[in-house]
């Protein structure tokens, strides 16, 4: 059970490191040619929605990572 929640906290932490840094990936991309003048809240909005999709992406990746690589101690 106690591994159960280790496992939890490792996600959770993992998937918010990545969504941090994918937003801070994500701001250096010049957005505002894209949406139209005056629409500052629909551009931060966006950026936030794609920082959290790549990040959850990215995290899930690390997490799976880190999943199989537990399961290699049952080949040995």
């Amino acid at each position: 059970m106690q591994q159960i929640g280790i496992h939890a906290i490792v996600s959770i932490l993992t998937y918010l490191i990545m969504i941090g840094l994918a937003f801070r990936a994500v701001q250096s991309l010049r957005l505002d040619k894209i949406f139209k003048k005056g629409h500052n809240f629909e551009i931060q909005l966006f950026l936030i929605f794609i920082a959290i999709a790549l990040g959850f992406l990215v995290g899930q990746f690390f997490v799976t990572l880190i999943d199989q690589s537990l399961y290699l101690k049952v080949l040995f």
